[in-house]
């Protein structure tokens, strides 16, 4: 049983008011005291005007928060995850990788409401003689966050009910937007993964780190029971002993899935970079990328390994139940008063 209107039950704070003021002084009924006195039943009837009313009181306190019986019609099973998406943009993330990779998934009237799409701003035909960036559209960042768009136009195209979050990391972290269902959002926030890159990068070596910071956010805003924290890095950053045995810990105690994408030949073919074994030490797993079409794959495969079948009950009916408390009031109220006024009271 639910109430429709709780907050009518406050009203029975007002319970002793009632009492008070139908309180009578003197004797009603009886010529002599004497007589009330040894009258068999006398107290018991003293006491049932004042208890009716009480009760009549209650009953319909009771019938004003509107009390109703819910019965569940059907139910329905979808995929409810809370996901944040981190990239690196430390400098290494401007090094060449490669021409752009088409959609997987296609244009969605998410590319409608923000057009703008990596490699097609500012391209240039050669790479920087001066340093190792590459034109716009061809660096491993902007396959990173290509990537990243084709998922979000998954979630958006399939109304898969996920929560998404997403934010950058260098040295330090720079929050894009925290956990939402606003995919249009997410998608535009995406497109600017790239602004400001330069720096190191920083695993958690130095607190607070990538994971520290998504468990945080996890713990703050996070609902579902599945979390999944995707990392797109080419950093090898060392994670010290102590470290490593605290992030371990940390997604364990936290139930999150960590899934590192390490993209470029060096983190791809290092198999013993830390990044990559704490992927694999906490129960999630290390994708190692050195072609730019495997960086939508990987994420597709992320995708299926991280569903989880959440049962939500999506049609309900309601039962008025209010009667069966309103009709009970009004006859006690009723028959407290009559009483009260035929009974001898104080």
């Amino acid at each position: 049983m639910v109430l429709a209107n709780p907050i009518w039950l406050l009203s029975l704070l007002l319970l002793p008011l009632p009492w008070i003021l139908l309180r009578r002084k003197g004797y009603v009924g009886f010529p002599n005291l004497e007589i009330q006195r040894n009258t068999k039943g006398s107290r018991f009837l003293s006491v049932m005007p004042t208890l009716m009313l009480i009760l009549g009181f209650v009953a319909l306190a009771i019938a004003l928060a509107r009390p109703q019986a819910s019965e569940v019609l059907s139910t329905e099973s979808f995929q409810s995850r809370d996901i944040i998406i981190s990239l690196d943009k430390s400098g290494s993330m401007e090094s060449p990788f490669g021409p752009p990779s088409p959609s997987v998934v296609g244009e969605t009237d998410l590319d409608k409401d923000f057009p703008g799409k990596p490699g097609k701003i500012l391209i240039k035909e050669d790479y920087d003689q001066y340093s190792y960036r590459a034109p716009k559209g061809q660096r491993r960042i902007d396959h990173a966050i290509g990537a990243v768009l084709d998922f979000v136009r998954y979630r958006y195209k399939m109304n898969t009910g996920d929560r998404v979050g997403i934010f950058t990391f260098d040295d330090d972290q720079y929050w894009s937007w925290p956990l939402t269902h606003d995919l249009k959002m997410i998608f535009r926030k995406a497109h600017f993964a790239d602004e400001g890159v330069g720096g190191g990068t920083n695993f958690g070596r130095v607190e607070p780190g990538p994971l520290d910071a998504a468990i945080a956010h996890f713990q703050e805003m996070g609902k579902s029971k599945t979390r999944v924290f995707i990392m797109v890095t080419d950093g090898e950053d060392a994670i010290p002993r102590r470290t490593f045995d605290r992030l371990v810990d940390l997604c364990q105690d936290n139930n999150v899935r960590l899934y590192v994408i390490g993209v470029g030949e060096s983190i791809s073919r290092g198999a013993d970079a830390d990044i990559l074994r704490l992927a694999d030490a906490t129960g999630g797993k290390a994708f190692r990328v050195d072609r730019p079409g495997d960086l939508t794959k990987s994420f597709q495969e992320i995708d299926e390994l991280a569903r989880s079948v959440v049962t939500v009950e999506v049609n309900e009916r309601r039962k008025e139940l209010f009667h069966w408390f309103a009709i009970p009031a009004l006859i006690l109220l009723l028959l407290g008063t009559i009483l009260r006024s035929l009974v001898v009271n104080r």
